[in-house]
């Protein structure tokens, strides 16, 4: 095949990656920019133009049983990574299906040109039918760290807070009102909200819980429902699970030290070694050759 050829497959291929990479991307951030904009739907041309589709094909798998254990899946991961206002499961499964065609219009296009069979097309369309969960997965991984920054931060101002007289609700509206905006503001405000419409304290601790799904919460939400159980006071156990998170993160920062010097080898053994050696050697072996010793 002419290079002339595989360089255009590869550029068609790279853009309909990008493509569909923003458009997921649009797909996922449009919460925020409603919220920006007081509006329903992004302004993206991208998402207007993938969201009909969507949306259609979302309606049409409804009712469909063999996408059950997908579309609970699916919903619980929205739910973590806070998505679960701008779009359904049967609308993210359609998204899926529809990269998937793409992805399959793709490898079509490339068994055409340089032959590559079935079993590259469908890997090919498999693959780019992932992208969305893969994206969604990285989406939670990135809220469930900022909220794991600032959980130690918020229990000491909860634990000054109650300990100062305020009660449990008034104490989470006074943190949330000062904290910057961030995924676990908008999590305190939900607590908050829940206890003012008169869910009890624990099922609206295991309720954020749930939605969050990060262990060091889960640690906290115990101690919290226990000590509510047995009458005891609030503050001395907030102040005990901000210690227990400020070690534990103390901790992960002494691991992800001592990974560094193995995590530097890598690029010390793909990178700097090869070059060093061809600075040490290749004057040696051209010298070897001028000379004529091997022949």
């Amino acid at each position: 095949m002419p290079l002339e050829l595989l360089g255009l497959s590869l550029f068609f291929a790279f853009a309909v990656g990008l493509l569909a990479f923003t458009v997921i991307v649009d797909i996922l951030t449009i919460k925020e920019e409603a919220q920006a904009q007081d509006e329903l739907f992004s302004q993206s041309p991208l998402f207007k133009l993938a969201l009909p589709f969507v949306q259609h094909i979302g309606r049409a798998i409804s009712g469909v049983r063999l996408f059950d254990g997908m579309r609970r899946d699916i919903s619980t991961k929205l739910v973590r990574a806070g998505k679960a206002d701008t779009i359904t499961p049967d609308e993210f499964i359609g998204f899926m299906l529809v990269s998937g065609c793409v992805g399959a219009v793709v490898g079509l296009y490339f068994d055409l040109m340089i032959d590559v069979g079935g079993a590259a097309i469908l890997a090919f369309a498999l693959l780019v039918m992932a992208l969305p969960l893969l994206s969604l997965g990285e989406t939670i991984k990135r809220r469930q760290h900022s909220i794991r920054k600032l959980l130690p931060y918020t229990l000491d101002l909860l634990c000054l807070a109650v300990e100062a007289g305020l009660d449990f609700t008034a104490a989470l509206n006074r943190i949330a009102d000062n904290l910057d905006r961030s995924p676990f503001r908008d999590e305190l405000r939900t607590l908050s909200r829940d206890l003012s419409m008169g869910k009890t304290r624990p099922e609206a601790l295991r309720d954020m819980e749930k939605r969050i799904g990060l262990e060091e919460l889960t640690s906290v939400v115990t101690a919290l429902i226990q000590a509510d159980e047995l009458g005891a006071s609030l503050g001395p156990t907030l102040r005990i699970q901000s210690r227990e998170l400020q070690r534990k993160r103390f901790q992960r920062a002494e691991k992800k030290a001592m990974q560094a010097p193995v995590l530097m080898l890598i690029p010390l053994v793909l990178f700097i070694f090869p070059l060093v050696f061809l600075v040490i050697f290749a004057p040696m072996a051209l010298q070897i050759l001028d000379q004529g010793l091997f022949f």
